[in-house]
């Protein structure tokens, strides 16, 4: 029997009774025993008590997922503070082991770690990809990718994204089966006869003179060029500022240059937003880490780049196999929908990329704090960029 998979999204505001309707109806439309459950929800509901109530639809069938800033469905974006969403799926090709791992403040090079345990323990499975939903706003993402690639085949196709609440930077949420956690990382890994296929894009443009790193801490950098990181960040912002705000870094971010890469059209530079001012060092925080030394250059988002550049990836991803998805899975930056395209969020960035993958694909994700995704087969921690993930039923025993 092939891979199936059902979506159901909710806004009712009570939690427990949106717990319900998703498990219900998405297990209802399903037809058979579902083997994972994903779920993507805003933070403005109760986060126990909605998880609890799918738990008691459900029952144990495993879960993963985290709160987000929206939800992204077959509906488009819903930014509101209180959506859910939901993805059964079931599948005798596939197998879906869900972990969670607590602590990534404390030590994101030893949560990769346990992390890649995970991920060697089942072998016997043939793991494929691996799903990532780690908190958005306490630990390094970047640490934890590379301790966690160290220690893993590099056959196995990592993607997911940072869990977000409603864009205050207060506490994010991770789900593993009925537990809610915080300062976590939750996920998935897939393996079987199954393939899936990922692509990444950004929407900014470089501007400015190339500059460099001059002292950094993991994700402090507190100089650029030998000044204060807040004095040149600065320079690019209207008036003078006293604080770092989500309107000062809405349209702008750092852009780390990559090493020389095989292809794509993803560009030279991998992105980098501040999420916190020090304002009396004037250092800036970024959870994806800037080394010392690194070579950086202010870019600039442009709406219709980030629309063009999404739909490229989209169109590379559908030309990639001649077979129909069984679902797709979207992670999209908190800044790429209605703080860039207001109540236009969904037809400009969402509706083009489902019209070319399908518009009645199963389709569930959530808009994040930072996305992760392989270029050249390593995996990096993205800003202000769009990954989609499809998943296909393995058609000959050889498809690789």
């Amino acid at each position: 029997m092939a891979t199936t998979a059902t979506v159901a999204k909710s806004d009712n505001r009570d939690a427990r009774r949106a717990g319900r309707e998703v498990a219900t109806r998405a297990l209802g439309e399903l037809g058979r025993h579902a083997d994972l459950l994903l779920v993507f929800a805003t933070a403005g509901y109760d986060q126990p008590a909605l998880i609890a109530a799918i738990a008691d639809v459900a029952g144990d069938t495993p879960l993963a997922g985290c709160s987000g800033e929206g939800v992204i469905s077959q509906e488009g974006s819903d930014e509101r503070a209180h959506a859910v969403g939901l993805m059964a799926i079931a599948s005798d090709r596939a197998t879906f082991d869900t972990f969670a791992v607590e602590g990534l403040s404390k030590d994101a090079r030893a949560t990769g770690s346990a992390i890649a345990a995970a991920v060697r323990r089942l072998e016997e499975r043939r793991p494929c990809c691996l799903l990532l939903f780690p908190d958005g706003i306490t630990g390094n993402s970047t640490t934890l990718l590379t301790a966690l690639q160290e220690k893993i085949p590099p056959t196995i196709t990592i993607a997911g994204g940072t869990a977000g609440d409603l864009a205050e930077f207060a506490r994010t949420f991770q789900y593993h089966d009925g537990r809610v956690l915080s300062d976590a990382v939750s996920g998935v890994v897939i393996g079987g006869d199954v393939v899936v296929e990922t692509a990444v894009s950004h929407g900014c443009e470089p501007i400015g003179s190339v500059r460099t790193v001059t002292r950094s801490d993991g994700g402090t950098v507190y100089e650029i060029d030998g000044r204060s990181a807040w004095s040149v960040f600065k320079e690019y912002l209207d008036g003078d500022p006293a604080d770092l705000s989500a309107a000062d870094s809405v349209h702008l971010s750092f852009g780390e240059r990559l090493p020389p890469r095989t292809g794509g059209g993803y560009g030279e530079y991998v992105m980098r937003t501040p999420f916190a001012l020090d304002r009396e060092s004037g250092a800036l925080f970024f959870p994806g880490s800037l080394a010392q030394g690194a070579r950086i250059q202010m870019t600039r988002r442009d709406p219709d780049r980030i629309r063009r550049s999404a739909m490229q990836s989209a169109n590379e991803l559908a030309e990639r196999r001649r077979q129909r998805p069984k679902l797709v899975l979207h992670f999209d930056c908190a800044g790429r929908g209605r703080i860039i395209f207001g109540d236009h969020a969904t037809e400009m960035a969402i509706t083009p990329i489902q019209q070319i993958l399908g518009r009645d694909l199963p389709w569930l994700g959530f808009h994040t704090y930072g996305e992760i995704a392989q270029l050249d087969g390593t995996a990096y921690y993205h800003n202000y960029t769009v990954v989609l993930l499809a998943l296909y039923d393995r058609e000959r025993a050889d498809d690789a």
